[in-house]
């Protein structure tokens, strides 16, 4: 069905007899399952959660206006969320209309959390509202995105000592990127089977965002820049058109061709598949190629680190965020939760979405990050899957500024001395080792 070369992995449709026969012992060959990772979402869209229609007897019916907080404008085409039991993730979900309403309805009298999200680019953060009855009219207000904007990322990382001519390379294994024109997309591949090697354009929005906080230049919008700006990206489109899911053999093969392309940095922002020994393999051999591998923990709220971060050669990021660097209102703040405490400062957070545990490397910020989407648009997003592209675009700054690790041949050594420039570069937030890991790069300045 498709092949990364003529003595390369393959994707092929066996019968299970066949599967058993070329597993048997002595066989030279080996044969895997194609497993798939979900379509990574904005935070508080309902991926994940368990959609009740159809599940039992709604007996409350509401209404829910989404408007935006300055204007009072409806917002069309706005994802509502209705929680009535947030801890098991029991809900509802709906879109808004032209006129900017929504009719959902519940089993239980009290809504937990409702959570409403603009269409990213539309210009919006997203608006809450938390313990309202499951009646009438639930008005919800999304704050307007106005730039320049100081949030969490630029907080942080206000300047760069990124070195361009370094020809330091990124490549971004996600939904593809672009179109934009603040980001230096200078290649890449479409590995979906069936697809065209050539489009490698964003089939949603996620790898743009993703690749702008690497290393959007910032020329469009004011403020809008990537940790490092002008550095070379690759764009590796693993989701299909239309596609909610990337199959395991579209990871391993863009890994692949990442060695191929001479890619430093790898950055993963999806995750939540089962364990695969096929994307296992493939990280430890990337890792081999000379690549560092930075991969997102995962958003299922405390949960333990996702498959493929919890791999062993992976570098695991967790989430934090900052009070005061996203509007009030927004639904950011939901993500405050304390413990753990920072030591550091008591305006930061480890974001209540972020997955934890033994394997997280770093933490970065992901919380109202604001980033590229395609089309010359940009607009904020929360996940694990902004803060991991912090830590490739801090990489990207430090490998620039290391022309010893640079030069290295591109072997285990030489990932290993990559991210050996991370963790030494690297200020502990208090947060704890399962939370933080090495801590929060440190800004990189001019």
């Amino acid at each position: 069905m498709d092949t990364v070369a003529d003595n390369g992995p393959k994707l092929v449709d066996l019968e299970p007899d066949a599967v058993a026969r070329i597993n048997a012992s002595g066989s030279p060959v080996r044969a895997f399952k194609e497993v798939f990772y979900p379509l990574p979402q904005p935070m508080d869209v309902s991926a994940g959660f368990i959609n009740f229609a159809g599940g039992g007897v709604s007996q409350f019916g509401f209404e829910v206006t989404v408007a935006d907080a300055a204007t009072g404008r409806a917002i069309v085409g706005c994802q509502v969320a209705a929680y009535w039991d947030f801890l098991n993730r029991l809900g509802v979900e709906g879109v808004t209309d032209a006129s900017g309403r929504v009719r959902l309805s519940s089993p239980a009298p009290m809504i937990e959390r409702i959570t409403a999200t603009p269409t990213p680019g539309s210009g919006y953060w997203s608006g809450y509202r938390v313990n309202v009855p499951a009646s009438g009219v639930i008005q919800i207000v999304a704050p307007p995105l106005t730039l320049p904007y100081v949030d969490s990322v630029r907080y942080y990382f206000g300047s760069t000592n990124f070195q361009s001519e370094m020809g330091v390379t990124v490549g971004v294994i996600d939904t593809g990127c672009g179109p934009h024109a603040d980001l230096n997309i200078i290649g890449g591949s479409n590995t979906v089977t069936g697809e065209p090697a050539t489009a490698i354009t964003d089939s949603a929005y996620h790898g743009t965002h993703v690749a702008g906080l690497i290393g959007a230049n910032g020329a469009t919008f004011q403020g809008v820049r990537g940790l490092a700006p002008r550095v070379k990206l690759n764009a590796y489109r693993v989701y299909g058109a239309g596609s909610a899911q990337a199959s395991n053999y579209a990871l391993l093969k863009a890994m692949i061709i990442a060695a191929k392309d001479g890619c430093d940095i790898i950055n993963l922002s999806l995750g939540g598949g089962p364990h695969d020994e096929i994307v296992s393999e493939a990280i430890l051999d990337a890792r081999n190629q000379g690549m560092l591998i930075v991969v997102a923990a995962g958003n299922a709220y405390r949960s333990s680190v996702n498959y493929p971060a919890a791999y062993a050669g992976a570098t695991p990021v967790s989430a934090m965020g900052r009070k005061g660097t996203f509007p009030p209102g927004s639904s950011e703040e939901l993500q405050i939760v304390s413990p753990p405490y920072s030591k550091t400062d008591p305006s930061e957070f480890i974001a209540h979405f972020s997955n934890v545990g033994p394997q997280i490397a770093l933490t970065a910020p992901g919380v109202g990050a604001i980033s590229t989407l395609p089309n010359n648009k940009v607009g904020p997003l929360s996940g694990t899957s902004m803060a991991a592209p912090v830590v490739a675009g801090a990489a990207a700054c430090l490998l620039s500024q290391s022309p010893e690790v640079w030069r290295m041949p591109r072997d285990r050594a030489r990932s290993d001395a990559i991210e050996r420039l991370l963790q030494t570069n690297c200020a502990r937030r208090g947060f704890g080792l399962n939370f933080e890991g090495y801590g929060m790069p440190q800004s990189p300045t001019v």
